[in-house]
């Protein structure tokens, strides 16, 4: 048996903060306490005070390409290792790595890779070697996207349905385990074919890049498309006589969105708004992070394009003065930061970047700081560096912290 008890914290939970810390037994939360229940008896080497830091679930980021020089769908096994190195001190303790349109061989070969290395992550975790950020699947951003709402993404490989399942086998997962996103615009031609099939093989539909009205929203949602990424980017503008997909993901309460909480892709009082419209329990930060992330600003080269980063802002180096916005590179906890700089509660900021993003994932027993789940947890100061990250119940990054002597 392993155990692991962290205390002298502050823990958030789903809507609150209180001093106290948990107990992890055999990679699960077994016990989640207050200050004076503290549990006594344990070894000092299974102990680790935190030092009135805050303790929260792991940030799960269901919409990244990559950072630390890293494209996901360019690397193998030590690019993909070196990208969970970075993640995990960053506080992310889950993601999806995110494709961009690809042609078949690309798709193929970056497939093959993160399937090889979430496979060689669980035979670690099986083998109680140690952990850093899980990849729990893919996300596919496109192909099946709209050409007028393409954003930066490469239009010459997009695609449309064909009615052939057969065409859709490369976006499927190979096991339970190997979850699938995909984001799509509900009015390209064979979409509600699209949109069933996808979620009839267990790959979880989003709608993004997309010019779809009413009608066409209403269709996808009856097949389980029931949730829009980067909202409002890449889609059509809200307009009075033309509401689209914005009102839409606004009105609807059974409609979850995510967004980009860098100031670049939305002004504060857009995250304002979006908080206040759909509150904390439908409102998802991803981080949609490119390869130059971590890297400060430049030139960089990023899908065969050259990528300019200046004070935290990416654009396409061929139209520098654009609108268009090439991913960002910001991660989930600068995100999260910048929630609280602009008065959401710390606790709904990270309920946002964890349960949120678990729930719209499907991800079961990630997410939240309560009794059964999955030991993946953060520890960050007030100013939220990351002191701590725990994978499957074991540390997997610390700063400034050891266990008890």
């Amino acid at each position: 048996m392993t155990q692991l008890l962290l205390y002298n914290s502050r823990v958030i939970l789903k809507d609150a903060v209180k001093p106290g810390g948990v107990l992890i037994r055999d990679r699960r939360i077994e016990l989640v306490f207050t200050r004076d229940q503290t549990p006594v008896g344990l070894s000092s080497s299974d102990s680790i005070d935190l030092g009135g830091a805050y303790l929260a679930p792991g940030l799960i980021d269901i919409h990244i390409h990559g950072s630390a020089g890293i494209d996901v769908q360019e690397t193998e096994a030590v690019g993909m290792r070196k990208l969970s190195d970075f993640l995990i001190g960053e506080g992310v303790t889950g993601y999806f790595p995110t494709f961009v349109p690809a042609d078949e061989r690309v798709y193929r070969e970056a497939t093959t890779t993160v399937e090889l290395f979430m496979r060689q992550q669980r035979k670690d975790e099986l083998g109680k070697r140690p952990l850093t950020t899980r990849v729990f699947g893919i996300h596919f951003e496109g192909p099946f996207v709209s050409k007028n709402r393409c954003g930066a993404l490469q239009t010459e490989h997009f695609r449309l349905y064909d009615d052939d399942p057969n065409s859709l086998t490369l976006f499927f997962g190979r096991s339970p385990m190997d979850r699938r996103l995909m984001t799509l615009a509900p009015e390209i031609t064979g979409a509600t074919g699209l949109v069933n099939e996808l979620a009839r093989n267990g790959v979880r539909p989003f709608i993004g890049h997309s010019q779809a009205d009413h009608e066409s929203l209403d269709r996808a949602f009856a097949f389980g498309a029931r949730h829009i990424t980067h909202f409002p980017n890449a889609l059509d503008p809200l307009h009075h006589r033309k509401p689209g997909a914005v009102a839409w993901g606004l009105l609807r309460d059974d409609v979850t969105l995510d967004c980009i909480a860098d100031f670049h892709h939305l002004h504060p009082d857009m995250l304002r708004l979006l908080y206040k419209s759909k509150t904390p329990q439908r409102l998802a930060l991803i981080s949609d992070a490119i390869k130059p992330t971590g890297m400060g600003d430049g030139q960089f080269v990023v899908w065969g394009e050259p990528i300019l980063v200046e004070n935290g802002r990416t654009s396409l180096a061929r139209k520098p003065d654009a609108s268009t916005i090439a991913g960002s590179v910001i991660t989930m906890r600068q995100a999260v930061k910048n929630m609280v700089e602009i008065g959401i509660p710390v606790q709904h900021a990270v309920y946002m970047a964890t349960a949120v993003p678990a729930r719209v994932a499907g991800l079961e027993g990630f997410g939240s700081i309560e009794e059964g789940m999955f030991g993946d947890l953060i520890s960050f100061d007030d100013d939220f560096e990351i002191r701590l990250a725990i994978v499957g119940g074991a540390p997997a990054y610390r700063k400034g912290l050891e266990t008890d002597t």
